[in-house]
């Protein structure tokens, strides 16, 4: 009977280790990620490089008005051919990588204008997990003792070879998720110039939706926006009276829908970032929530 060995870039690692509180974060970059990385295909020099805390000139990222410091510099970042490939920040074994600050962060430094990579990861040295920028949920998760299991699957996202994969997942980016990731749905105004409109939604008697393509810091968004009845109201004067007529009828049996043509009505608006997510059959998206119509 053959049997399948499958390859452990930790073997020989005691994973009680973890439990001793002198186990910290430069344990985890020791014992723990530099044999990933390395295992990965990364060394300290060219053409697959590994760079430590490189720093940000501007250690910021903006909305409008708004402003997010990003003051948690991850461990290394990665290059290929002196091109950005993907982010990685350890943490102790008592940090938590999924639902905190540190993902919020380490989002910040890879969308940002001096980094723009399609992967980040965080590892505490018990788990590791793996995000992209273009999605909500983690790619990879997985406790690090089954790394074996999913060595195959981080090769395919993170090898030299295949991180800059054109066969990686396409998907465009939302920009709901990715202010809810910086953090900015904490703010309840942002400011929103010239948003196009080329069609609107009644999703039920009293609410709206429309959605747009955003240039935001150099980065293409799609948004959606949904908005009550007040703010159809006021519409009024910036699209046609027919459609705010047409969206104002109320039929139980189907839901309203205007349609501009080719035609683009812009706007300017403040809105916040929603609390619900909504999903289709090709991606889970967080609308924006219009406050008001500005111009």
């Amino acid at each position: 009977m053959n049997t399948h060995h499958f390859f452990n870039v930790l073997e020989g690692f005691d994973f009680t280790l973890l439990n001793n509180p002198e186990f910290q974060e430069d344990s985890v970059r020791e014992e723990i990620i530099l044999p990933i990385i390395k295992g990965l295909g990364y060394s300290s020099g060219k053409p697959n490089q590994i760079v430590r805390s490189r720093k940000l000139l501007h250690p910021f990222v903006s909305i409008g008005s708004q402003k997010k410091n990003i003051y948690i510099i991850p461990d290394y970042l990665f290059e290929v051919n002196d091109k950005p490939a993907w982010i990685l920040d350890a943490k102790a074994p008592t940090e938590d990588i999924l639902k905190s600050h540190h993902v919020e962060q380490a989002y910040s430094y890879a969308i940002h204008s001096e980094v723009r990579v399609n992967f980040f990861a965080l590892c505490n040295g018990k788990e590791f997990v793996l995000y992209s920028v273009d999605k909500a949920k983690p790619i990879l998760h997985f406790p690090l003792q089954s790394i074996p299991t999913y060595w195959e699957s981080l090769q395919k996202f993170l090898s030299p070879q295949n991180i800059f994969s054109n066969n990686h997942f396409k998907l465009a980016k939302d920009l709901g998720l990715h202010l809810k990731r910086l953090g900015f749905d904490t703010f309840e105004s942002l400011f929103f110039p010239e948003v196009p409109i080329i069609d609107i939604g009644q999703l039920d008697p009293d609410m709206f939706s429309f959605s747009a393509g955003i240039n935001e810091n150099g980065n293409r968004y799609v948004v959606t926006f949904d908005f009550n009845n007040d703010v159809l109201l006021q519409l009024k004067g910036k699209i046609p009276d027919e459609a705010i007529k047409k969206l104002s009828v109320r039929n139980p049996e189907y839901r309203q829908v205007v349609r501009f043509g080719d035609k683009a009505f812009f706007i300017g608006v403040d809105c916040k970032v929603g609390t619900q997510l909504e999903e289709n059959e090709d991606e889970i998206f967080l609308p924006m929530v219009i406050n008001r119509i500005i111009n």
